[in-house]
């Protein structure tokens, strides 16, 4: 039993730093699951915080695809506190089991078991939180059909980031699901979700995840430096029409873009476009990449080659005397060789020009090449510097928001040309409407027109009181403390049955009441029932003066009538007399009816005598004679020589008598 309440069954679940049993609520009859900490991770002061932060971030979430918490606690184990959270019991699959159970689903089947993940998400990043673990073995497809995510066990709350557990958690996740930026070790946000939430319909439609490797590390790496394959590449290509597999491939990629900027902003705008997909109209991821995907009526070729062919001139030549042409005429006994060698050289010299016209066009096209990329990456830089510094006139700083009234924060907010989402929160310390936190976190750098979400105080949290009727006074302490309330310093006190003798009575509010967390309730404890002592001098007396009494006292009077020679009515015994009794209690009064009379010695007496002392006596009954007894005496014959009842004897008024009679007989007399 865990806190004399919940009563361990089966382990139905295993992880890293916890186990997860069936139990029963004793209390409640009911069906629950425990998530307990492992008893060695308990020692370690950053898994109790980590587990109490699950605890915390489960308990703030009320939404039907979110497993419901009911109760958190500690259990003694060895003198050691062991953490535990106690959720909704949930019978289905994962869909990590439905997928290798049944093979991968179809689009539209994996974009309708998604849209309740996307809704409860939304309601989580509206509450602050973001899951960072979104895979398929963390949700649940129930009997009915209710689809139910699980295990906020490494959510953080979106505006914590100066907590030692997220600096050292900043890589937690499983790593077929972990964003980019998670893989980083940078800030996770709701994006995140996003990402992991799209590997998650990737695997459900292909049966595998996008990114593969032999380590986590290996995998995180892809998910920082790879594009994934479209899912449709994993797919018969007969089983998707073309609508089936742009939606498909536009949803995944895009929830899978590198950058959060490219990803869906919100889980929201995700489950949009899964329903859209579902329904099999085209979604606005669609949209844009068919949009992206149209050439543009002024755009050219990028790599388009201009070849320019080059035909050499022939030249004819006039003959002329070689003095005339200012060449030397070869004088007498030169070699006919000399004279060959220099026709050929000459000869050659047409061909070694062309080849340099050729070099020096082929220079010229890159001296060309390399002036306009020089061009393009200058215009493109200036643009990204014009870019940039628009955008620095764009960004605002988000300013602190802390205990400020809401109205004041959204003034400020508009005034920053920022969209404000409101959530409220209640908390005990910060008073009704003021602010408690602002996401993104006060001093960072928004572009104008984003969207910030402000959690405000709805005032102190409200809880059901709880029944603690009938409960001891520690355990109905325990209760309240669990419900977030407390047990008022002055205990009432009332008479009541033993059984409820240090017990509840009374309550106030009654249990179901509403009330706010740290509010008081008043208890009344039973002190048992009031003691009265039974008189000591009621024998004797008549019973209606005894049962006067004995009720007037408060007493359950029972009378027994008992054979009796007291006078008719006369009160024999009492039971309890002159002991202390609870006052409702029963008290049995014996009283005599009057039917004893005591019986005179028949002996020796006839018949006839004996019977007229017992008439005297108010005897009524009659004589039943038996065998006679034989005597030698003759004066003795005919007397009572026996009797049923001796002198002294009670008889009641109505009993029969048996006698015996002796009768003389001469035999008697005859030694």
């Amino acid at each position: 039993m865990v806190n004399d309440r919940y009563r361990l069954g089966d382990v139905i679940g295993t992880g890293g730093m916890s186990e997860v049993y069936r139990a029963t609520d004793s209390l409640l009859g009911r069906d629950v699951a425990i998530k307990m900490l492992r008893p060695e991770m308990a020692r370690d002061v950053n898994f109790r915080e980590r587990f109490r932060k699950e605890a915390q971030n489960s308990g703030r979430l009320n939404h039907p695809n979110i497993v419901a918490v009911y109760d958190t606690g500690e259990a003694d184990e060895d003198g050691m506190a062991i953490p535990y959270i106690v959720m909704e019991l949930v019978h289905g699959r994962t869909l990590r089991d439905l997928v290798r159970e049944d093979g991968p689903l179809s689009p539209r089947e994996a974009a309708q078991v998604l849209i309740p993940v996307a809704h409860a998400l939304q309601a989580s990043h509206d509450a602050g939180i973001i899951h960072r673990d979104v895979k398929p073995a963390n949700i649940m497809i129930t009997n009915t059909g209710q689809v139910k995510v699980m295990d906020f066990g490494i959510a953080r709350a979106l505006d914590d980031s100066t907590s030692a557990m997220t600096q050292t958690s900043a890589v937690i996740g499983t790593a077929q699901y972990l964003s980019p930026e998670q893989a980083q070790g940078k800030p996770a946000d709701a994006r995140s979700d996003v990402y992991a939430l799209g590997c998650v319909l990737y695997e459900a439609v292909t049966g595998h995840a996008p990114f593969e490797g032999e380590t986590p590390f290996a995998v995180a790496y892809q998910h920082v430096q790879e594009e994934p394959n479209a899912p449709s590449e994993s797919l018969d290509p007969d089983s998707l029409t073309p609508t089936e597999r742009v939606n498909l491939d536009a949803v995944v990629l895009t929830s899978m873009a590198k950058d959060p900027m490219d990803r869906y902003q919100s889980a929201q705008e995700f489950g949009a476009d899964l329903e859209r997909m579902s329904s099999g109209n085209v979604t606005r991821a669609a949209q844009m990449h068919i949009a992206d995907d149209e050439p543009s009526a002024h755009s050219q070729p990028e790599d388009s080659t201009r070849v320019a062919a080059v035909h050499p001139a022939t030249t004819t030549m006039d003959p002329q005397p070689a003095a005339a042409a200012g060449v030397p005429v070869a004088a007498p006994g030169v070699a006919s060789a000399d004279i060959d060698e220099r026709d050929g050289a000459r000869k050659s010299r047409p061909w070694m020009k062309w080849i340099a016209i050729i070099l020096a066009i082929a220079l010229a096209g890159l001296l060309i090449g390399f002036a306009f990329d020089y061009w393009n990456t200058s215009q493109q830089r200036q643009a990204e510097q014009e870019q940039d510094q628009q955008s620095q006139a764009n960004m605002v700083t988000v300013p602190d928001v802390e205990d400020r009234p809401r109205s004041e924060v959204i003034a400020e907010l508009e005034d920053l040309d920022l969209l404000v989402t409101v959530n409220e929160e209640a908390n005990p310390d910060i008073a009704r409407d003021n602010a408690i936190r602002i996401n993104p976190a006060p001093g960072s750098q928004l572009q104008r027109n984003s969207t910030v979400i402000l959690t405000v105080s709805s005032g102190r949290e409200i809880t059901e009181v709880p029944d603690v009727v009938g409960l001891s006074l520690e355990d109905a302490s325990r209760a309240l403390s669990d419900a977030g309330l407390s047990m008022s310093d002055s205990v009432e006190e009332e008479e009541s049955s033993a059984d409820n003798t240090g017990r509840v009575t009374q309550q106030n509010p009654p249990a179901g009441s509403q009330l706010s967390r740290g509010s008081r309730v008043t208890v009344t404890v039973g002190t048992g029932p009031r003691m009265i002592r039974v008189p000591s001098n009621l024998v004797g007396q008549d019973i209606e003066d005894v049962r006067s009494t004995l009720d007037a006292m408060g007493f359950d009077v029972q009378v027994e009538n008992v054979d009796s020679t007291e006078t008719d009515g006369q009160v024999l015994s009492v039971s309890d007399e002159g002991n202390e009794i609870p006052a409702d209690s029963t008290v049995t009064v014996r009283v005599s009816n009057g039917q004893l009379i005591v019986a005179p010695d028949l002996v020796r007496q006839t018949p006839e005598e004996a019977e007229e002392a017992l008439r005297d006596a108010g005897w009524s009954g009659s004589f039943n004679i038996g065998r006679p007894v034989n005597t030698g005496s003759a004066v003795d014959s005919d007397l009572i020589a026996w009797a049923s009842v001796g002198e002294g004897d009670s008889v009641r008024r109505d009993a029969d008598i048996e006698i015996r009679l002796w009768e003389f007989n001469l035999g008697e007399l005859i030694p």
